[in-house]
């Protein structure tokens, strides 16, 4: 049994760093590192366990080690994040599926959905515009999932500056201090956990939504080296993307991505001050 509050190494916190990254691609900010660290102290102290059995309870335990993945990145977000790309969605994007497509089911998949607000955000939206959406949510964490499978939310998921031109759509939900979705909104979404990092593996391959028109991979390349980041952008035009499919990165993000090496596939596009990556059709592949 330890006796006090154990103090990692360096080295025994560079272990459990490389399991993570090993395991799920994220390579935590170094302004993060001290909380894990911090985290890892007192889970040890808390079970009263050596480094050791810690370590082998997080490759056997699923839930523990969904744990230490909440504690190594940022899962804040909230409703209509990065509003100007909801914005394109909402006056070009939507108008013109229903235009072309009628009632035909637009397929949107938000691949690092953390709790949920992006996912709602999209449905929310899509039913404001007449359109019907099946949406499919994904994370690595198994527990951030169960979350938004609820519907259920606090007000603080609400910011008042960014995200501000669609309070309204959230208003009719609100109600006690908190927000919650109906039915109609939740029978949108469906969530998947998926570990994005595995994304060349077959196992996780057959997870992975296939067809789909919008992809929002948003507020995730943070924690990934440069190769993973290429490998992700390219698996999802190849695997997930229809022709013509947009994909949706952060605007915060784009400078972390090397464009030279992107699949020929996607095509980027500028509307406005809005970035995104297109998919080039089979004809114009074909006539290229």
């Amino acid at each position: 049994m330890i006796q006090g509050r154990p103090i990692l190494t360096q080295e025994e916190l560079d272990s459990f760093i490389a399991l993570l990254t090993q395991n799920t691609g994220i390579i935590p900010r170094s302004s993060h590192l001290e909380g894990i660290k911090n985290y890892i102290e007192k889970q040890l102290e808390k079970k009263g366990i050596s480094v050791v059995e810690y370590k082998n309870k997080l490759i056997t335990d699923k839930k523990l080690f969904s744990e230490l993945i909440n504690e190594s990145t940022v899962n804040e977000t909230y409703f209509f994040r990065e509003e100007k790309q909801f914005l394109l969605l909402r006056d070009k994007i939507f108008p013109i599926w229903k235009a072309t497509s009628g009632s035909m089911p637009i397929k949107i998949w938000s691949a690092a959905c953390s709790f949920g607000e992006e996912a709602y955000s999209l449905a929310l939206l899509a039913k404001t515009c007449g359109v019907n959406a099946i949406i499919t949510a994904s994370d690595i964490n198994s527990q951030v999932l169960e979350h938004c499978k609820s519907g259920t939310f606090k007000c603080s998921s609400i910011r008042s500056v960014d995200g501000s031109s669609f309070k309204n759509l959230i208003l009719p939900y609100q109600k006690d201090g908190m927000i919650q979705f109906d039915s109609e909104i939740k029978n949108c979404i469906s969530a998947k956990e998926i570990n994005l990092s595995k994304i060349g593996e077959a196992q996780t391959q057959v997870l992975l939504p296939k067809n789909q028109h919008i992809v929002f991979l948003r507020n995730v390349f943070i924690y990934f080296s440069q190769n993973l980041r290429l490998k992700i952008l390219n698996a999802i035009a190849e695997k997930c993307l229809a022709d013509n499919g947009i994909l949706f990165v952060s605007m915060n993000e784009t400078a972390q991505i090397n464009f030279s090496e992107i699949s020929p596939q996607l095509e980027k596009v500028m509307d406005g001050s809005i970035f995104y990556f297109k998919k080039k059709s089979l004809e114009v592949k074909a006539n290229g």
